[in-house]
């Protein structure tokens, strides 16, 4: 099958051509010329429409049409029954299908229902189109936060300095993983300095299983219905942030008939957000991108004489459903972690495990389970997820426990839906017997084997919650209103019952009134609201509220220019509350290429104190060293070959190269595709420049070099040929240098770039019938185009 050719009286030449050398060759499929029949190359016609396709088919002696089961297909056929793709299929014993083959015109016109027409598919979604494949660098970074604050001014004992706190996340990495270091390290006037490890941890990250492997500390997989731990062992986890491309969730699909060739338009909620050109037949569009919840696909069919057609259909999206064929896991084992960030933190003896499953089995349904052991406990369970429609989805797990000859159930049930404009989130989870987990055992064991401080640790006996979001009213379109509740009572017995009710209102020139009001009708019989007016002028906001509860009444006012993340910037913050909480600050904080500086000065009724802050990494890659600001996801070191040459990332300018040439961009999207270029215009010129941009997608938490190949040693001039008589080379004539070297195009009034050159040269210069050499000396000149001529060609 051929794409048409556009000029008619070509496309009549070619098709007698390819007939005539046809019918001199033998037939395909075994279906022999001597029998009569031949085959033929038609332009195929589809219920009056081109399909712009040429197919090829073979008519039989008694004159039946016959084509393979690809060949149809490919022309947009069902095919019924069942074969192999290259099987030749008799067209006249098709039910519903008639045709017309006009033998001067070497056209065939088919006439068939939508039930016998191949449905076009269209990705809403670009698929894995133009994906880079991440890759990492070797290299490393160490980010570092110091944070030092004040005592009391006034403090009698005039000991002003309170104490520094130095926060580091170090992180070295290749293609082989990445191994990462924190820790904080404390000190103050009267106390000995101390450190305390945070997270030590290997990575490994298999991009083509989207699987990520950890050795060291990690946190557990959890579902909607479990509760993850710390543990220090080994983790092996799905990783679909290695495919941003990737659908993870069943998204909305529409599907129609377009009579003519047309553009399909599709409005989520009254938002364009993907169309499209179709041809004739059935059509659908499928992963169309939207938020999760639901609403209404509107499709609008728009033919080339304006005639529209437009369809609404309702749909569903939830982020707890997997597409089908996805599945999701967690896997680890180690030995539970206990006391997290504080000087006792340690490890319980007895080794643990636990594994999560989630498995997308159809668009409307999910499966998922939840296995854990250690300490004599034994857990697991099992849930769904199912999709009701365009209504909403019904979550559903049961879990069990069993741990020193006892039994416990856990039962979880939620449901989410977008009805009318209404948006309600419900859940309930509710423990029977002696139910554990491992979150609940490991907690109650202490480094010094005392009891934990933080008392029962086992899941709540009751946890409900609702969240009820009501549609602007129709008499204030720019209000909205929500309602929450949530039901806690504590393995203690221990009840909490909060009802909150929240209410805002946009007004004009970007500003906002906002009230939120609650009660706790459970054991602490507690009530407070929290209302305000914020406004926006530029970039700077402002909010004025009042606050009243049991401790008291406060009025407060706070306005904010905030700090951007570009070099240079600066923000600051002022702060003031009165009432039975008098508080005071004021805060100014700068951006440089280095990294980040804050200062701010407090009041309260205790006194003034003061505090200041800096932040930045600190990076050796590519062979340099660098200051930044903090790096948490991916980066790049640029080379450009030279000093003082603009970078730009996305299209805008975000520094210039250092003296080795080189500049630090640390926030890039990791997986994605980042594009970094140099600006040529501030290259010396004498420089060579294969490239002047690239698209990268380093991997998570990781560096990439970009190096566009720029060389200042090219030894390269320019060079003006003659003949001699005097008369300049033509244009377009090639050369090369005798010897060898790259070869080169002679441009207008003879000049040549020629590169590789020595001190002396000789080049070889055709026009493509005759041939001429010139000879001619080089002395190359620091940051300067050297120009040599004009040269006699002889």
């Amino acid at each position: 099958m051929h794409r048409c050719l556009r000029n008619p009286y070509a496309k009549r030449l070619i098709l007698a051509f390819v007939l005539t050398m046809a019918t001199l060759l033998p037939s395909r499929n075994g279906i022999a010329a001597e029998d009569g029949s031949r085959p033929l190359q038609l332009e195929v016609y589809i219920n009056d429409t081109p399909t712009k396709l040429i197919g090829s088919f073979t008519q039989l002696a008694d004159r039946r049409m016959t084509a393979s089961r690809r060949e149809l297909s490919e022309l947009g056929l069902k095919v019924p029954g069942a074969g192999n793709a290259d099987d030749l299929v008799i067209i006249d014993n098709f039910p519903d299908v008639a045709y017309i083959f006009d033998e001067q015109a070497q056209k065939i016109f088919f006439k068939v229902g939508d039930a016998l027409r191949m449905t076009k598919r269209y990705d809403a979604s670009n698929g894995s189109a133009g994906r880079v494949p991440a890759r990492t660098d070797t290299g490393a970074v160490l980010n570092y936060d110091i944070f030092s604050a004040t005592n009391n001014f006034s403090d009698p004992n005039g000991q002003l300095f309170g104490g520094t706190s130095l926060t580091l996340d170090g992180r070295a990495f290749s293609q082989y993983g990445t191994l990462s270091q924190s820790a904080i390290l404390l000190t103050s006037f009267n106390q000995q300095a101390e450190a305390i490890r945070l997270n030590s941890t290997y990575a490994y990250t298999d991009q083509t299983t989207l699987t990520t492997y950890r050795a060291g500390d990690a946190i557990s997989g959890g579902l909607a219905w479990t509760r993850p731990i710390r543990i220090g062992g080994f983790q092996a986890q799905r990783n679909f942030g290695v495919r941003p491309d990737l659908v993870t969730l069943p998204l909305p699909s529409v599907t129609g008939t377009a009579a003519v060739p047309s553009t399909v338009d599709v409005y989520i909620n009254n938002m364009k957000t993907f169309s499209q050109n179709i041809g004739t037949g059935p059509y659908q569009i499928s992963n169309i991108p939207v938020v999760t919840g639901g609403g209404i696909a509107r499709v609008v069919l728009s033919d080339s004489s304006g005639h529209q057609t437009v369809s609404s259909q309702p749909f569903y999206a939830s982020s707890s459903l997997l597409a089908p064929g996805l599945l999701d896991f967690s896997v680890e084992a180690g030995l539970p972690r206990v006391s997290y960030g504080t000087t006792s933190d340690s490890y319980v003896s007895d080794p643990v495990a636990s594994v999560n499953l989630r498995r997308g089995i159809f668009d409307w349904l999910t499966i998922e389970s939840h296995a854990e052991t250690g300490n004599g406990l034994v857990n697991g369970g099992a849930g769904a997820v199912v999709r009701l429609g365009a209504t909403g989805a019904l979550s559903g797990a049961v879990a069990a426990s069993h741990q020193a000859g006892n039994t416990g159930l856990q039962p979880y049930l939620s449901y989410e839906t977008y009805l009318l404009g209404v948006r309600i989130n419900a859940s309930t989870q509710r423990t029977f017997g002696p139910y554990q987990d491992l979150a609940a055992v490991t907690a109650r064991f202490q480094p010094n084997g005392l009891p934990s401080l933080l008392g029962d640790t086992s899941p709540p006996k009751q946890l409900d919650r609702i969240s009820i979001g009501l549609p602007p009213l129709s008499f204030d379109r720019k209000s909205s209103l929500s309602f929450s509740f949530i039901n806690l009572v504590l393995a203690s017995n221990v009840a909490s019952r909060i009802l909150s009710v929240s209410w805002s209102r946009q007004l004009s020139h970007h500003s906002s009134v906002f009230a939120t009001a609650f009660t706790d009708i459970g054991d602490t019989k507690n009530t407070g609201i929290f209302a305000g007016l914020s406004m926006q002028f530029g970039d700077i906001s402002t909010m004025n509220s009042v606050s009243g509860g049991s401790g008291g009444t406060n009025i407060n006012f706070e306005a904010v220019k905030p700090l951007s993340e570009m070099p240079g910037s600066y923000g600051w913050n002022i702060r003031d509350s009165e009432g039975n909480a008098q508080y005071r600050s004021a805060a100014a904080s700068y951006r440089s290429s280095y990294g980040r500086v804050e200062a701010t000065v407090a009041n309260d009724r205790s006194g003034t104190r003061a505090t200041g802050e800096v932040d930045g990494a600190v990076t050796v890659m590519g062979g340099g060293v660098f200051l930044s600001n903090r790096i948490d996801d991916a980066f790049a070191v640029v080379d450009a070959g030279a000093p003082g040459v603009d970078v730009l990332y996305e299209n805008r300018l975000i520094g210039k190269t250092n003296a080795q040439g080189q500049f630090l961009i640390p926030s890039l999207r990791s997986y994605q595709k980042n594009k970094i270029a140099i600006d040529p215009r501030d290259l010396p010129v004498n420089a060579d420049a294969p490239m002047t941009q690239d698209i990268v997608a380093p991997a998570d938490r990781s560096g990439v070099v970009v190096g566009f190949g720029v060389k200042t040693n090219v030894k390269a001039a320019i060079v003006v040929l003659a003949d001699k008589t005097g008369k300049l080379i033509t244009p377009g004539s090639r050369g090369k240098i005798e010897g060898g070297g790259e070869p080169f195009v002679v441009g207008y009034d003879g000049r040549a770039y020629v590169k590789g050159l020595s001190a002396t040269n000789t080049v070889v210069i055709s026009d493509g019938t005759n041939e001429c050499r010139a000879s001619f000396p080089f002395t190359p000149r620091k940051n300067a185009q050297v120009v040599i001529g004009p040269v006699v060609c002889e």
